[in-house]
């Protein structure tokens, strides 16, 4: 990423920075006994229905900013699982697997595991796999064996 699309993306954390931190305070001084005309003023708005429609405009990005991290989540953590599941699917087939590479017997045991795993495990243990496969060497494993390995390591990426 160039320089100034860097900092564009900055001043786009910043702005969501600042918005939670604005929230926060309207709360805490409404809390306090604030009315809304103070807080317009305080804010520069002309009314107090300013303030109000200020405060929801915010709490209603918050709410969407959420929703969209915890879809987000939820849509990785889904197409994680199918990865393993694949992967497994992949294990089972192969009569050879556990002779393939050296900790192909622990990958086999961790995606059992896995399976079921809670999400912040699963994530883990998707880890672990990606790592064990990507060590096994492309060699070493069947053709599709060897995509749903790389489709694992880019699901558990940070760079994701």
């Amino acid at each position: 990423m160039t320089p100034d699309l860097t900092q564009l993306a900055d001043i786009a954390a910043d702005r969501v920075r600042l918005d939670e931190r604005e929230l926060a305070l309207i709360d805490r001084v409404r809390h306090a006994g604030a009315t809304w005309a103070q807080i317009a003023a305080a804010l520069g708005l002309g009314s107090r229905q300013a303030a109000e429609q200020r405060r929801q405009r915010l709490a209603t990005a918050r709410r969407s900013r959420r929703q969209e991290q915890d879809f987000g989540y939820s849509t990785r953590i889904a197409a994680i699982r199918s990865a393993v599941l694949d992967l497994q699917r992949w294990i089972d087939a192969d009569r050879r697997w556990d002779t393939r590479f050296r900790r192909a017997a622990l990958v086999r045991t961790t995606a059992e595991v896995a399976l079921d795993a809670d999400p912040g495990a699963l994530y883990a243990l998707a880890s672990l796999l990606a790592v064990d496969l990507a060590e096994a060497g492309a060699e070493r494993l069947p053709g599709p064996t060897q995509a749903v390995a790389t489709n694992l390591g880019a699901l558990v990426s940070t760079e994701h």
